[in-house]
């Protein structure tokens, strides 16, 4: 029995190997994403009308650059933009209307589980700097009325990555920050150096 485990470990170790070896050359990546940002938030919430609407759907862009220390885990820092979204509501007799910007850096570590040498799943937690920018005009007024919230939150997310060639991967991607309410769906590639 104890021969059967200690065989059952030594294979396990083996099995991580090929892994190790293959991330020690390459420990540094970077790469770059589109997609699509749905946002949670009602037209009230994001303009303060309660009869406001709002898109919830916009285009997202990653860029992002990290350091993969193991095979099991990385730190990155990552730009995201999160969107433009529009809105619209009235005030009495003022129609208000203009778009709102989300974006965001931040700093994570990702937890990485290898799949294989091409393929892996990872997830990933940390710290983010959201601002989310509005700006406005209503029908009574002439000009644009600008406002921009600054917070600090956490980011998390999700996402499975395949190495086609030994150095460039394609990524698919959930992610979302704790303060700016975009769930932000990417497709991208990253490279190692």
């Amino acid at each position: 029995m104890k021969k059967a485990a200690s065989v059952l470990a030594l294979a396990a170790g083996l099995a991580v190997l090929p892994a190790s070896a293959q991330f020690a050359a390459n420990s540094f990546y970077a790469g770059f994403g589109v997609g699509r940002g749905n946002l949670n938030a009602s037209g009230q919430d994001l303009t303060g009308l309660s009869n406001a609407s709002v898109g919830d759907s916009s285009t997202t862009y990653t860029a992002r650059a990290g350091w993969r220390f193991s095979p099991y885990f990385a730190v990155e820092a990552g730009y995201y933009d999160l969107g433009e979204y529009d809105f619209q509501g009235g005030l009495g007799a003022a129609t208000v209307s203009g778009t709102a910007k989300a974006k965001s850096v931040g700093l994570s570590l990702v937890g990485i589980a290898p799949l294989s040498p091409a393929f892996d799943l990872y997830a990933r937690i940390g710290v983010e700097q959201s601002e989310m920018k509005l700006n406005a005009s209503t029908n009574l007024t002439p000009g644009n009325g600008n406002f921009a919230d600054k917070q600090t939150g956490a980011t998390y997310g999700v996402g499975g990555r395949w190495y086609f060639t030994r150095n460039v991967g394609l990524f698919a991607e959930w992610m979302k920050n704790d303060k700016i309410e975009v769930d932000s769906y990417l497709v991208g590639i990253d490279f190692r150096f």
